[in-house]
């Protein structure tokens, strides 16, 4: 380890070039993906999907597998953004250290920026959140697409759902429920509730919570 940790001292450019390519390797979506496009299909597919359900008409499977596809593509993005915003955070909080190592002191010159107000609207608590997601994999087998995870937790929270919650954010192309399900999803895997090694685009119970 210490080997490791020296290689880099002596050539901190090493470092930087490493940091690159985590980067590139963690947003590995690719340049010419659309991915608004894909959300309104996946919209749209769901909707057919849903109505023919309610029908009673069978669904044919192709038009659920291309639900699942365009569904794990999405949710290979979404997790990459997770996973990026992370880290900038971790950069940011490294970026700061180093700067007071050297007497920088940012504050002093920055001016504040004006930042818009999120809608001070009631949401969901993401403990309740977490619950819904559980019950959602139980009731799906412990293992689904995230858009059958989304659907069954629609039914289970219908007359649970605030005024917030129902806000679309065209930054996300989701619901604000969905986007906050999406980072509770993400605690989950950190504490050992949601298996972190799941395909792209599922999520699963660990072992213990099925």
């Amino acid at each position: 380890m210490n080997e490791c940790i020296d290689h880099y001292i002596k050539n901190p450019n090493l470092l930087i070039e490493l940091c690159r390519n985590v980067i590139d390797g963690i947003d590995g979506t690719p340049p010419n993906s659309n991915t608004s496009e894909k959300e309104a299909q996946l919209r749209e597919i769901a909707r057919a999907v849903e109505q023919l359900e309610k029908k009673g008409v069978p669904v044919p499977g192709g038009l659920r597998a291309e639900k699942t596809r365009l569904a794990a593509d999405l949710e290979i993005q979404v997790q990459s953004d997770q996973t990026l915003r992370h880290l900038a955070q971790e950069l940011d909080v490294i970026v700061k250290e180093l700067n007071k190592r050297l007497g920088i002191n940012k504050s002093k010159t920055k001016t504040p920026k004006s930042r818009k107000k999120r809608s001070q609207t009631s949401r969901t608590d993401r403990k309740i959140l977490r619950k819904n997601i559980i019950k959602a994999l139980q009731t799906l087998g412990g293992k689904a697409n995230v858009t059958d995870v989304f659907e069954e937790m629609g039914r289970q929270m219908k007359a649970e759902l605030l005024p917030g919650d129902l806000e679309w954010r065209e930054n996300t192309n989701m619901y604000v429920w969905q986007h906050s399900a999406h980072w509770e999803r993400y605690r989950m895997t950190q504490d050992g509730t949601l298996r972190g090694d799941s395909p792209r685009g599922y999520w699963e119970l660990n072992g213990d919570q099925k």
